[in-house]
């Protein structure tokens, strides 16, 4: 979303004194919540994924930096998540000071591919959608068999790629650059953030933060009631989560574009009946 674009919303008040629960990890939380305080939102803060780096003196390092040193043996190489690009990108600069010229590099959405540009590194996106299925079918075009593949991503990730690849005849890697975890909260600032708040909308933008959103939001002893939660606006960034949470209970879910800042909110605007000057045609 333009900058034109935030300040013509600001002008008619747009999102004005609205409520906007915001779950991305918290270091990608900042621009987010800026372009929500643009719009006159309220943004609240509650990261449902904790991201902790795989790093030197931990138990899995030396695996992780061998597959680094190896790089030049695979022929493809995908990254799943803006953490794992980054992750990546910096081990690769330390440990590659040229890249094998003839790796094929492979992202999950835009922002991901951005961050690996970031390393002068160029990565193929598929451009239907941001996820592991349209990054699959875009795979599958290629001829696969017998390539190697490695995979950089969390542990615990999804692992239809993995099984995918596999089955095509893909030799395939995996390397675990980070470890996620469910943030704790008291529950004083859970009732806090979801339920004496007036929440107008939550944006969630996978469904392990959702799923953690869940367990986060019944409380330590699930004392919780979570109808109110349900009742709200929910803007997810694909149709497998907006079926994650139907199942959950949700009934106010809009699928936006894809997961990434500009596309969690041009769901937001439609559905409190705005549109982006950018967006329309």
């Amino acid at each position: 979303m333009s900058t034109a674009s935030v300040s013509k919303l600001l002008a008619k008040g747009s999102l004005e004194a609205l409520s906007v629960l915001v779950t991305r990890p918290e270091y990608k939380q900042a621009n987010l919540c800026h372009k929500l305080l643009e719009l006159k939102a309220i943004p609240l803060q509650l990261p449902t994924i904790g991201i902790i780096p795989v790093t030197e003196g931990t138990v899995d390092f030396g695996r992780l930096k061998q597959t680094i040193l190896d790089l030049d043996l695979f022929d493809i190489i995908i990254c799943v998540s803006g953490n794992a690009a980054r992750l990546a990108g910096e081990l690769i600069d330390q440990y590659w000071p040229q890249l094998p010229i003839r790796l094929k590099w492979y992202a999950i959405g835009h922002s991901t591919a951005n961050i690996l540009s970031e390393y002068d590194i160029e990565a193929r996106v598929a451009s239907d959608a941001n996820d592991s299925e349209a990054l699959l079918s875009l795979l599958i075009a290629e001829q696969i068999d017998a390539k190697k593949v490695l995979i950089f991503k969390g542990r615990a990730g999804r692992t239809l790629l993995t099984e995918k690849l596999t089955l095509r005849g893909a030799n395939v890697s995996e390397a675990v650059l980070y470890n996620r975890v469910i943030p704790v909260y008291t529950d004083h600032n859970i009732e806090k953030s979801l339920y004496n708040t007036g929440l107008s909308a939550i944006l969630v933008t996978s469904g392990e933060a959702l799923q953690n959103l869940t367990t986060i939001a019944q409380g330590s002893r699930q004392q919780f009631d979570l109808a109110s939660l349900h009742a709200t606006d929910l803007i997810v960034p694909s149709t497998r989560v907006a079926q994650i949470a139907a199942a959950q209970g949700y009934h106010q879910i809009t699928v936006a574009a894809a997961a990434d800042d500009e596309s969690m909110l041009a769901a937001l605007l439609s559905v409190k009946g705005l549109e982006a000057d950018d967006e329309k045609t």
